[in-house]
């Protein structure tokens, strides 16, 4: 290789001197301004070197070599990405790199904080045809930045950072466990509150001729449920991780989420019994054969419903999705990174065995009242269909959509209670609590109507508009505060570029509507009085991805962002500080000290 360069070297060099070339060399910027060049430490093992290529400009792939000064340690592996094919005058057919190039290093021994990396490499001006000589560039550990994979850490050791950390530097059962972890601790999030409804009724729904379907049963289902949810993890988590693109997002889009949403209304519709909802004749007898030795035939619909709730709840997994997705982006270790998130789809999942089984052990075993209880969880799979569309809904027609779900549901259980009073035998107690039901729901029907009447944004406190509640006139405040920036690189930079000019700080919120912790930090973090305080006089961009256009995409992508919300500190230079990053969800006097740290504030 490095005969190679010097032969590179020889060419440059002589056109380098060449007379007709003088005008153009006094005209070419330095060496290191066009290829800067940066290291990050990824682990104690682990480095990235980085070139950020300027426009019209490029790097060989053969001129780069690599060298490590650090005692006795040496470096164990490179891994450099595919190149694009370039017909190059001289060396014939060559791969390129433009733009950015990222290359992983891997060392035998623990980096200690004197080693530095050299980096040889040669590039070309384009329009010019001109060549710079092959040139070192070196790094010292005491400069490189320590950050996880993908650029998204948290100073002081995040959920996402110590994942990262496991998932680069643990051994296989330590990776494993943790994940399996953090999965358990994910269970316990309300924005996966809605899989606990679904499995249930989908248990209630397996019962025949009125029946339940028992334990036994009710325990298999609910594995296969789990099952889906985990096998899908893993499968969407190594697609967006290989592909650069956040898959979950797509799919949680306006027309993905309107179809979604849909479909649980059939779901309802058929618990009313309306109708029996099942595959066409042709396609269920092809499928019986497959699974005749299945106890039952709801399997194939249960482990359906388990892979799509999982590509609509899948996101609230927040920092560890976001540490895996971008382990396997940047390492290209699928079976590992997917591995990390089948297992944390199965603690996520595990509580969910339990749910699914206390739905078929302590279901009424037979009669009206296994009918009641199904038509019961119709409502509640409206409930889970308009939870989903909510997020594109005005809030007054959130509201109301809300306030027709409970009333509709108070006026069902009336008439069932107006049923029962007129049979034989029947259980007063359970009519007692039946009647206490109906109350509590007209009640709460009638205040989200209140709450669409007085302005209200929130159907779990629809009276606050009314009562002049602060909590909302600070979200005002704050919303206002935050200026929209048009989703793509080039507006980004020119914004955080003018607030430079201006001596101004620049942070950066890169959210969307289908994001669940995006709107947590904007309903409970942002509009805090400390951390209001914390940003005043720092200019305030929010980035709103929702749509994920190309320029969105572009934008995630080139910025190491593999899900919102990404919280970005620009210095009054404009740089971008690596390390204070935000990933995830904090909450508001967590925010405020992280933010303080960044901007360096008292």
């Amino acid at each position: 290789m490095r005969g190679v360069v010097r032969l590179a070297g020889v060419v440059c060099l002589l056109l380098w001197a060449a007379p007709g070339a003088v005008l153009a060399q006094a005209e070419l910027k330095p060496v290191e301004e066009v290829f800067p060049f940066h290291v990050e430490q990824l682990s104690s093992d682990r480095l990235v070197a980085t070139w950020q290529i300027e426009d019209d400009h490029y790097l060989y792939r053969h001129a780069l070599d690599f060298a490590i000064d650090d005692g006795d340690n040496e470096i164990k592996e490179v891994s450099i990405p595919d190149g694009e094919k370039h017909a190059d005058e001289f060396f014939g057919e060559v791969e390129i790199y433009r733009e950015v190039l990222q290359v992983h290093i891997q060392t035998t021994q623990e980096i200690s904080a004197e080693a530095t990396l050299r980096a040889d490499y040669q590039g070309c001006n384009e329009p010019r045809s001109i060549c710079y000589p092959p040139s070192t560039a070196e790094a010292g550990m005491d400069d490189a930045a320590t950050v996880s994979v993908g650029g998204a850490a948290e100073r002081g050791g995040g959920p996402g950072e110590q994942l990262t950390d496991l998932l680069t530097g643990g051994s296989l059962w330590a990776i494993l466990g943790g994940f399996f972890v953090a999965g358990l601790a994910l269970a316990f999030t309300a924005c996966l509150y809605p899989m606990i409804p679904i499995l249930s009724g989908l248990i209630v729904g397996a019962g025949r001729n009125g029946e339940s379907p028992g334990t036994g049963r009710a325990l298999w289902l609910s594995f296969l449920y789990v099952q889906a949810v985990a096998l899908t993890y893993a499968g969407a988590g190594a697609l967006a991780g290989l592909s650069g693109r956040a898959v979950q997002a797509d799919l949680q889009g306006p027309v993905a989420t309107a179809l979604f949403s849909g479909l649980f209304v059939l779901l309802a519709l058929a618990m009313f019994g309306l109708y029996n909802l099942q595959m066409p004749a042709s396609v269920q007898g092809r499928l019986q054969a497959a699974s005749s030795r299945l106890p039952g035939g709801h399997e194939v619909g249960v482990i359906a419903m388990g892979a799509l709730s999982t590509l609509i709840v899948g996101a609230c997994s927040g920092p560890a999705l976001i540490a895996a997705l971008a382990f396997i982006g940047n390492t290209g270790e699928v079976a590992l990174g997917a591995g990390a998130l089948y297992v944390m789809a199965l603690g996520m999942g595990a509580p969910l065995l339990l749910v699914g089984t206390a739905a078929g052990r302590w279901m009424p075993r037979s009669g009206p009242w296994m009918e009641a209880v199904k038509q019961a969880f119709g409502f509640v799979f409206l409930g889970v269909a308009l939870w989903m569309a909510s997020r594109f809904m005005p809030a007054a027609l959130e509201l109301a959509a809300w306030g027709m779900l409970l009333g509709g549901a108070a006026a069902w259980l009336l008439w069932r209670v107006s049923r029962a009073a007129g049979v034989a035998g029947s259980n007063r107690q359970a009519q007692g609590v039946a009647w206490v039901g109906v109350g509590v729901l007209s009640i709460a029907a009638s205040a989200q109507f209140f709450g669409a009447a007085t302005g209200a944004s929130d159907p779990l406190r629809p009276w606050a508009a009314a009562l002049g509640d602060d909590r909302a006139a600070a979200r005002e405040q704050m919303l206002a505060e935050w200026r929209a920036v048009d989703g793509s690189n080039d507006q980004l930079d020119e914004a955080v570029a003018a607030a430079a000019e201006q001596g101004k700080a620049t942070v950066v919120d890169v959210t969307a509507e289908w994001c669940a912790y995006c709107i947590q930090l904007e309903e409970r973090t942002l509009p805090a009085a400390e951390v209001r305080e914390v940003l005043d006089g720092v200019e305030k961009l929010k980035v709103d991805v929702t749509s994920m256009t190309d320029d969105n995409r572009e934008l995630l992508e080139s910025r190491g962002i593999y899900l919102p919300p990404a919280i970005m500190f620009f210095d009054t230079e404009g740089q971008e500080l690596r390390d204070y990053r935000v990933v995830g969800f904090k909450g508001a006097e967590e925010f405020a000290e992280h933010a303080r740290q960044a901007l360096k504030r008292k």
